[in-house]
Order: structure tokens, then C-alpha cells, then sequence
């Protein structure tokens, strides 16, 4: 399964160092090729909780196999796309496919994993998510000029049907029939509405005994919502933008696009431990206003390589620390609505995307690359200022 998270993730966050390659092939601007990333985005965000309803009887492999499928076909027939509009439909349908794999395979993986290793299973389907974040954007500024877009997300289809091939030859689901007997006639499986960590559905929401605060949730996932928009509107045009402002190209520009998603591997790792030292609401502040700065600096830093590795790296760090921090206060608000929440949390991230991806866009086409990073960090300063907020109340400040 984490090879289907992988190829996912990779066919996605590859588009970030594809920019010149779509735009010099398909012959449109760079802003165009950055709303391809929000038609992905808005499409996960709102197709991923509809399939959810729709397709709840439907068995767990099969629907994997079915969304692998799917999603080997879009993106190979991007490979033999002609137009602008082509690629724009079939990014569409990939995110359909996504919503139908990354929620299934998680969950499945969490219900398939002994007791006691479950956090380790679900960690591992994620981990190929983690590894095509940090691979994807320098991979295709690497391919791109070798293979064209075209090339590359053949091999990203080529990925697909892997993973294809794996989820039909491992993935086993025992006494299936028993688990298809427990979805309701709502359509919800309650194996998978159990938590993942087993034991209670009270998460110690301080509001009372797994009581959810749907005002304050609502509050952190516009958080959410902005810190993504604010680093799409960047990561997305990273590439262009290095080289537009920098000069950077080829194996420097890679190194500094991979300096990035390195430095927000360490970063999630260390933010965790962040919040569990100082506290949810602080980390995230501190992560969040660490993000501001690395923004600011941006541009000043193209001025050489180092110094723009170092501020991306810094960057990537800052971005990704506040993920674990974050989750942490949104399942303790919402109360035994923990994964109901954290699954609205996705979508809201892959909203953020889109918005980021398609704001970046219009700064780029107007001001230019040179205020891109300021932009963005005025995006980043309202979540500050949120979080800020929000960790006067009681309730923020106990997590």
C-alpha cells in the first residue's frame, strides 16, 4: 500500500519541477501550468468526501485496485496529451483516484495491523507519501528536461501500475465477508469508524468527555486551510522561481528543491516532539512565525546557492513542524468526531492547495516572482495571528 501512497504523492508533487517543461510544451505561461496543481487540489478536496459516502459497501481491495487503476490510466494518458485542457481532465480524474486510494489504504492498513503495530502500519502507508514529498519536485526538475512532462508521468503511470500489481499479489483481507456484513445501511464501516488507537472514542476533549468544540475546529482548520495556500503559492513556482531570481538550473536547483523536503521530513519528526515538551498552541506559533520569516527571505536569498538552500531548508522545517502539533489540537477538540475531523482536515489541506497554487499564480503573473515570497508570508501572518488567538482559550492552551 505505501507503494500506491508513493506513486500518488509522487505523481503529484512532481509537477512542481515539471513548471518550465509543461509550460515550454504545451506552449502556455507559467501561471496556467500552476493551475493545473489547483484543479488537483480542489478535485481531492471535494470528490474525496463524496467517494467516502458513495462508495461505502464497495470491498476495501477492490477499491484500491480499482482506484490504482484509475489513476495508471490518467496519468499515463497525460503522457499522450496534446492540449492544455487534456491535462487539465485528467489531473482531475487523477485526484479522483487519489480520494479513492490514500484514505482506504490508510485505514485498512490501521485495521490489518496487530495490536500494538498499528501505528507502525499506518506509519509506513504514509511513508511513501513522505518519500515521493521529498523526491517529487527535484525529480522532475531532473527528468523534466530529459523526458518532458510526457516522460515523466509515464513513469509516474508506470509507478502506478506497480503498485497496481502489489496491492493485487499482498494485499489480503481476512474473512471479508464478516467485514462487509458490518457497513451499515448508511454506508459507514464501523470497523473503520473505530479510532486507530484503539481502547475509547474519548480523546480527553477538555470541552467534556469526547465532546467535540466545532467552533474552535472550524477556527484551526482555516489555519489548516492558509498555512498550505501559503506554501503552495511558493512551492508550487519553486522552481521557475530559483531560476528566474537565482539563475539556478540543473543539479543546484535540485539540491535546494530536495533541501527542502529533507529539512520538512526532520521537521515533522521534530515538531511532535515540539508539542509534546512546550505544548500544541506554542509549536505551532513558533513554527508558523519560523515559516514568516524563511517567506521574507526568499527572495533576498536567491542571491547565491547556499543561501538559498539554507532559507528552503529553513523554510521546509518551519512548514512541516506544525503538522503533528496540529493534528494533536484538532483531535483533542473534536472529541470522539477525532477522525471524522482529521478527514476533513485533508480535504481542507488539498483546498489549501488549490487556493495556494492558483493565488501564486496571479502573483506571478502581475508583481512577478520577486514578491512572491512576501505574499506568501502575509498569508502565513493571518494564521499566525489565529493561532495566536486561539491559544488564550482554555481549551488550546491545555493540549
Amino acid at each position: 500500500m505505501a507503494t500506491g501512497t508513493f506513486a500518488i504523492g509522487f505523481g503529484s508533487y512532481v509537477m512542481a519541477g515539471l513548471v518550465p517543461s509543461v509550460s515550454a510544451e504545451l506552449g502556455v505561461s507559467v501561471s496556467q501550468v500552476g493551475t493545473l496543481v489547483s484543479v488537483y487540489g480542489f478535485t481531492y478536496a471535494i470528490s474525496t468526501p463524496l467517494l467516502t459516502l458513495v462508495v461505502g459497501r464497495v470491498p476495501r481491495r477492490l477499491l484500491m485496485a480499482v482506484a490504482l487503476g484509475l489513476f495508471a490510466l490518467a496519468t499515463g494518458g497525460t503522457a499522450f496529451a496534446t492540449t492544455y485542457e487534456q491535462v487539465a481532465v485528467l489531473r482531475g480524474l487523477s485526484a479522483v483516484a487519489a480520494g479513492g486510494f490514500t484514505p482506504t489504504a490508510t485505514v485498512l492498513a490501521a485495521r490489518l495491523a496487530p495490536p500494538g503495530r498499528r501505528g507502525r502500519a499506518v506509519a509506513t502507508v504514509f511513508g511513501g507519501l513522505t518519500t515521493a514529498t521529498v523526491l517529487g519536485a527535484p525529480a522532475g526538475n531532473l527528468l523534466g528536461p530529459a523526458l518532458g512532462y510526457r516522460g515523466v508521468y509515464a513513469v509516474v503511470g508506470g509507478l502506478a501500475l506497480i503498485a497496481l500489481a502489489s496491492v493485487l499479489a499482498l494485499v489480503r483481507v481476512p474473512r471479508a465477508a464478516a467485514v462487509d456484513a458490518e457497513i451499515g445501511a448508511s454506508g459507514r464501516d464501523r470497523s473503520v469508524d473505530a479510532p486507530i488507537s484503539g481502547g475509547t472514542t474519548d480523546l480527553g476533549a477538555p470541552g467534556g468527555a469526547g465532546a467535540a468544540l466545532p467552533g474552535l475546529v472550524a477556527v484551526v482548520l482555516l489555519v489548516s486551510m492558509l498555512e498550505t495556500a501559503s506554501a503552495l503559492m511558493v512551492q508550487t513556482y519553486s522552481s521557475p522561481l530559483l531560476t528566474d531570481l537565482g539563475g539556478l538550473t540543473g543539479a543546484l536547483l535540485s539540491a535546494v528543491l530536495l533541501a527542502y523536503g529533507v529539512a520538512g521530513v526532520a521537521g515533522n519528526v521534530v515538531g511532535g516532539r515540539l508539542a509534546d515538551r512546550f505544548g500544541a498552541a506554542r509549536s505551532i506559533v513558533l513554527a508558523l512565525a519560523t515559516s514568516v520569516v524563511a517567506l521574507l527571505l526568499l527572495t533576498p536569498a536567491t542571491a547565491t546557492a547556499w543561501t538559498a538552500l539554507a532559507v528552503f531548508a529553513l523554510w521546509g522545517f518551519a512548514a512541516w513542524a506544525m503538522n503533528s502539533p496540529l493534528q494533536n489540537v484538532l483531535l483533542t477538540l473534536a472529541g470522539r468526531h477525532g477522525q471524522l475531523v482529521v478527514a476533513l482536515n485533508s480535504s481542507i489541506i488539498s483546498l489549501g492547495t488549490g487556493l495556494g497554487a492558483l493565488v501564486g499564480g496571479w502573483v506571478v503573473a502581475g508583481p512577478g516572482y520577486a514578491v512572491l515570497g512576501a505574499a506568501a508570508a502575509g498569508v502565513m501572518v493571518v494564521a499566525v495571528v489565529l493561532v495566536a488567538a486561539l491559544s488564550r482559550r482554555p481549551a488550546v492552551a491545555a493540549v
